[in-house]
């Protein structure tokens, strides 16, 4: 039940009782919103990491051209 409640807490699951029963749904905005965050993340880092590989890969080449 600790588990339940936590995903209660981030609004992943919405729980609904009818008696003694507790019947629970699954709310996938949540996820949704957080893959477009990672989304935006990765296309932020892929491109300072290739802005870094172009840079290493012109200082290499400086270095083996003397």
């Amino acid at each position: 039940s600790k588990h339940i409640r936590m995903l209660e807490r981030a609004n992943l699951v919405r729980r609904r009782r009818s008696g003694r029963e507790h019947l629970l749904t699954l709310n996938p905005a949540p996820l949704d919103q957080a893959g477009a965050w990672i989304e935006a993340q990765r296309g932020l880092w892929t491109h300072s990491l290739d802005l870094l590989d172009q840079a290493l890969k012109a200082d290499d080449a400086k270095e083996t051209g003397r």
